[in-house]
């Protein structure tokens, strides 16, 4: 009985310790992308990070899923994180996020 909640909890942790990398890449593209434009730092929430972060997990999962060159690779909790990948897809998540223009509520 011990074994699968044991299993279960050990995926759910290599889980959760895979995707903090990943939000703090899309974090950092995030602040980096305000400094770029020129924006304030409380304007990167939600837009900026979201963008970030799901640019972070679509570059690793797209080098994990089509076995791209992985030139800078680190494990976290034996779950690879490819570092270039990563951080490139957060810069263009971020940059995309960017061109997006805030919703306003009506008025």
């Amino acid at each position: 009985m011990w074994l699968p909640i044991r299993l279960v909890l050990e995926f759910l942790g290599r889980s959760a310790a895979w995707l903090g990398v990943m939000a703090a890449l899309g974090t950092a593209a995030a602040l980096l992308m305000a400094e770029a434009t020129r924006r304030p730092l409380r304007a990167i929430w939600p837009l900026l990070v979201t963008g970030g972060i799901l640019g972070a997990v679509a570059g690793a999962s797209l080098a994990y899923r089509f076995g791209l060159p992985e030139a800078f690779t680190f494990e976290v909790w034996r779950r690879s994180v490819p570092l270039a990948w990563s951080a490139g897809g957060s810069l263009l998540g971020a940059g995309a996020a960017a061109l997006m223009r805030p919703r306003r509520p009506a008025s």
